[in-house]
């Protein structure tokens, strides 16, 4: 509420400040002056917005045509006037809603029976097109007043399918109470989560947000900052839809719409369970991968070679010149030993399998000789 308030403020303030500017710039100026500019300025923003309020005296003369149409009596005439009792500048929007239905059920007892089951909170919600009279017996524009009227009681009661249907058609700049059209089809879209529809028509009513009730402009506001960080197909979303299954269910509205919207709801959450796997699966393969990377780097950097080669480079072809070593003759015919102490100075600092080898090549060097 505070954060809606904040406006008002901001507003005066910025009218303030172009009285300074003019002060400024046209050096000495009277006070009349200074509140002229601060008028001039907020016409200037009345002008800005794109719809405006009726003229009363317009609806007076609707008034006057419907006495004249249903051959009021006297009588009739001087209680529908007294009770209409407006000055042209005092009274406009949810006030003059209220003040052409207490007008128009003195001329139409029907009308007068529709307003109090529409103020009874107990009662059966009214809808239009059980209204089956309204159409023929009553003109154009008290219709529209009606209609607004039972629009106003559905959102009230949560009926938002019903009251937006019931609004739909109404034209802003026909009604006798532009406001509360503009208003409760944004409160309707709201809570049908109809997000681009709710914000235009908050953007639209708050172009006269200095002129309306404190409570409109304040949930206006709120409205507006609430849904428009959502986020199709998100957890916000899915649980504002489980809320709106429930208020249907708590009013009970257990048709098609909430079989719908249950469904809607579960191939939602199916979506984002699946996209939260896919995730999950590529994290995984992702560290998987890691891990594989620095296990072949661990292992490049312990492994032999599996070939001799120059370190650096390619393996070599293996050919090499031949060294004459003259005859193997005297190998074998060393005295035991000295042929034992000279293949272990040979082999000491090999693998002991090599050792069996050498020793092995050399008995058979001895074999060879005899």
């Amino acid at each position: 509420m505070q954060r809606a308030s904040a406006w008002q403020p901001w507003l005066r303030n910025g009218l303030c400040a172009i009285g300074v500017l003019s002060l400024l710039s046209g050096g000495v100026t009277t006070q009349a002056s200074a509140a002229d500019t601060g008028t001039a300025a907020a016409d200037q923003l009345q002008k800005a917005a794109s719809w405006k309020w009726p003229e009363v005296a317009l609806i007076e003369q609707h008034l006057l045509s419907y006495l004249d149409q249903v051959q009021a009596s006297p009588e009739l005439r001087e209680r529908v006037l007294e009770q209409w009792k407006l000055s042209s500048a005092d009274i406009k929007g949810p006030a003059l809603l209220e003040r052409v239905l207490s007008a128009a059920s003195i001329i139409e007892p029907r009308i007068s029976e529709l307003v109090a089951k529409l103020n009874d909170p107990a009662g059966e919600p009214v809808l239009v097109k059980q209204l089956t009279w309204l159409t023929s017996d009553v003109p154009g524009w008290l219709q529209d007043a009606v209609r607004l009227a039972c629009g106003r009681a559905l959102a009230q009661r949560r009926l938002y399918d019903e009251a937006l249907e019931t609004l739909t058609g109404l034209a802003v700049d026909q009604i006798c109470d532009p406001a509360s059209l503009v208003f409760y089809r944004a409160v309707c879209q709201h809570h049908l989560l109809q997000k681009k529809e709710c914000l235009a028509n908050v953007d639209l009513l708050l172009e006269r947000q200095t002129e309306l009730p404190v409570r409109f402009t304040q949930v206006a506001q709120l409205m507006s900052a609430d849904i428009k960080p959502l986020k199709n197909d998100s957890l916000d979303e899915i649980a504002r839809m489980m809320n709106d299954v429930q208020r249907r269910l708590d009013l009970g509205r257990a048709g098609t719409r909430v079989r719908e919207e249950e469904k809607e709801i579960v191939d939602k959450l199916d979506k984002m369970i699946e996209q939260i796997e896919q995730q999950l699966q590529q994290q995984q393969q992702q560290q998987q991968q890691a891990n594989g990377q620095n296990q072949k780097q661990q292992q490049g950097n312990s492994q032999p070679m599996q070939d001799t080669q120059l370190a650096g480079g390619p393996p070599g072809a293996g050919d090499v010149d031949q060294k004459n070593i003259g005859k193997r003759d005297g190998w074998g015919n060393l005295p035991p030993a000295e042929r034992q102490a000279s293949l272990q100075r040979m082999t000491q600092e090999l693998p002991s399998h090599y050792r069996e080898v050498i020793e092995g090549y050399f008995r058979q060097l001895a074999k060879e000789k005899k």
